[in-house]
């Protein structure tokens, strides 16, 4: 009996399949037991698929299956996503409206390997879609599909994140590199073109050039290059046509053969061939005792500078090789000073150019006071125990009270009498220089002005000179008369009247006071 229904179980496995390959041949059972004839399926439409009854070996049923004759089955043309679904129906299973599968293809191929397994062929193995068998994931995806997702995802996030700041980095780079290369370009150039403005590190050259007559900048450049005077003419014409661009007359060059050399530089070169317009001559003579100020106001009215640059000219410029210059900036000035220079203007009669600067000006009226201080004079300085400005200063006092030459010896010996003994000096001229305006009398508050200029309250030297002495005073302060006078008083006549005592300088202050009155002077 278990042997029959074992047969009857194979039976109806085969029917089975032989119902999903061949729908329009019926199965006839050889050991199972009679069955119910099943009623003819009814007629679906020509486009109704047909119903397929799927059954799973693999999966064993709790009962017998029965197998019933399935219905004619159509092949299966067009792909379909139509799945077979079941109904039972009075006297037993039969096949139902389908439904729609996933996918056409797999149905078939199920169905082919169902018919091969029956017939005991081997089933081959589902082709890829590029004919090689594809290696699947855990999740049932294609590895080589999700590597190469996972590839994209890499290279759109690296695209995302990575190109702006490459490219920012590339950028910032070629910037750098760009700036630094155009910064060194620049400062070879430079270099280059200085050494040729101003004839730096170059060879010499000499060479006869001739200028022709009419000759522009372009075309003296041209000639300067060709005779190796100069190297860049393009830089020879920007400077030259900047500098003179308001000459007035415009800058012309004068005909003819110049001797040039490649170590003058443009300035020297241009004004060797340029022509020159008259230059006026003024001769101005500065009076001895002149003040600074009386100087700046005598050039300026003649056309010559202006006050505000000879000031600066006077305080602020570095003459040098000049001694007494040198000398000058080892002292300590005082605060107070008024002008730096007060003392050393030479009083001399000069001749200026009329277009002559005010640094100029002060030079030559230096370099005459530098020429006459020689060198035997600083000796002298170091045996009266002073320094040079000290003697100016000294110089200065004795040419504003003295009017006769032959008095400022004594004076000049009155005064270094009054410092050896720790005197004031009393010195109207330096109460004079001390107010804003010059006076012909003094008053008694006059006398008594706050300033450290005013010898008649403060002892010692001013702080500076108090006008620019000549060459009598200088001499006469560097070699006083030794005499006992600490007074003197200034005749009707500009004598002086001297006196060792205070009574004899009171009685002859009397006398004087009565001349003027009378007319006459001082016996």
């Amino acid at each position: 009996m278990k042997e029959t229904n074992d047969q009857s179980n194979q039976q109806q496995k085969e029917n089975t399949i032989d119902i999903l390959v061949t729908p329009s041949k019926k199965s006839t059972p050889s050991s199972a037991p009679a069955e119910k004839k099943t009623a003819p399926a009814p007629k679906r439409p020509v486009n109704e698929p047909a119903a397929v009854k799927r059954i799973t070996p693999s999966r064993p049923s709790a009962e017998k299956a029965q197998v019933k004759p399935a219905a004619p089955k159509r092949p299966v043309v067009e792909r379909s996503a139509v799945r077979p679904t079941f109904s039972k129906e009075s006297g037993g299973q039969r096949a139902s409206e389908t439904r729609k599968i996933g996918a056409a293809a797999a149905t078939a191929s199920r169905v082919s390997a169902a018919a091969q397994t029956r017939a005991g062929a081997p089933v081959p193995p589902a082709a890829s879609p590029v004919g090689k068998k594809p290696s699947v994931g855990k999740f049932g995806v294609s590895k080589k599909a999700a590597k190469g997702d996972g590839k994209k995802k890499k290279s759109s996030e690296e695209k995302g994140e990575r190109t702006p700041l490459a490219s920012t980095l590339i950028i910032a780079l070629i910037y750098i590199g760009v700036v630094v290369g155009i910064s060194a370009v620049l400062s070879i150039c430079g270099i280059r073109w200085a050494n040729d403005i101003f004839a730096l590190a170059k060879d010499e050259v000499v060479a006869t050039v001739t200028i022709p007559e009419n000759a522009t900048v372009s075309e003296v450049s041209t000639l300067l290059k060709e005779a190796k005077i100069i190297k860049y003419p393009g830089v020879f014409r920007f400077y030259v046509n900047f500098k003179n661009r308001k000459a007035d007359p415009p800058l012309a060059f004068k005909p003819g053969a110049y001797e040039l050399r490649s170590t003058m530089n443009f300035d020297q070169i241009v004004n060797l061939i340029k022509v020159r317009k008259a230059r006026g001559i003024v001769t101005l003579t500065i009076p001895e005792g002149y003040t600074v100020d009386q100087i700046i106001d005598l050039f300026v009215s003649h056309g010559m500078g202006t006050r505000e640059g000879f000031v600066k000219a006077i305080n602020e410029y570095d003459y040098k090789n000049y001694t007494f210059m040198e000398k000058l900036k080892s002292i300590q000035l005082s605060p107070d000073r008024k002008y730096r220079l007060e003392g050393y203007l030479f009083p001399d009669t000069y001749d200026f150019y009329a277009d002559s600067g005010e640094i100029a000006i002060i030079d030559k009226m230096l370099s005459a006071f530098d020429s006459r201080f020689e060198k035997d004079y600083y000796a002298r300085l170091d045996e009266l125990g002073m320094n040079v400005d000290q003697v100016v200063t000294i110089a200065s006092i004795i040419q504003k009270e003295g009017k006769f030459s032959t008095d400022f010896y004594p004076i000049a010996g009155v005064f270094y009498n009054r410092l050896n003994k720790k005197m004031r000096l009393d010195s109207d001229a330096t109460v004079l220089y001390a107010l804003p305006e010059h006076k012909a009398e003094l008053t008694d508050a006059d006398l008594n002005v706050d300033s450290s200029y005013n010898t008649r309250r403060h002892q010692g030297l001013p702080p500076s000179a108090i006008a620019n002495p000549g060459w009598d005073a200088i001499q006469a302060a560097l070699y006083p008369e030794q005499n006992q006078y600490l007074y003197f008083v200034s005749d009707t006549d500009g004598s002086m009247v001297f006196a060792k005592t205070e009574a004899e300088h009171n009685a002859n202050a009397a006398k004087l006071k009565a001349a003027i009155q009378n007319g006459t002077s001082i016996d």
